[in-house]
């Protein structure tokens, strides 16, 4: 079976680091890249929706049967990766780092 290339990932990527970008301005990593994940959460939910019943030609109980569990890796890593940018911001603020 081949790797399967969903198009859209693109825009789900720059709309993930846009707003963890624009949410870290204001607050803690953790709690920038969790809303950022908020944010692109509707965007993958949706265009996975239409990648898999569209262009793969699954039928829709089917498509939602795999999107379920691509959701709930995607909000796990979320979580990972926002308690892991917090912890190193706190580190590289405390070693007088500054970008």
């Amino acid at each position: 079976m081949g790797v399967t290339r969903i198009p859209f990932i693109v825009g789900g990527i720059a709309l993930l680091g846009g707003s963890a970008g624009l949410f870290a301005r204001r607050m803690r990593p953790t709690f920038a890249c969790s809303l950022a994940w908020l944010v692109q959460a509707p965007y993958v939910l949706v265009t996975d929706y239409i990648w898999f019943t569209s262009f793969v030609g699954m039928p829709s109980t089917v498509a939602i049967g795999v999107i379920v569990p691509i959701m709930v890796t995607l909000t796990l890593e979320a979580i990972i990766s926002a308690v892991l940018a917090d912890v190193i911001v706190h580190y590289v603020k405390r070693a007088g780092i500054k970008f």
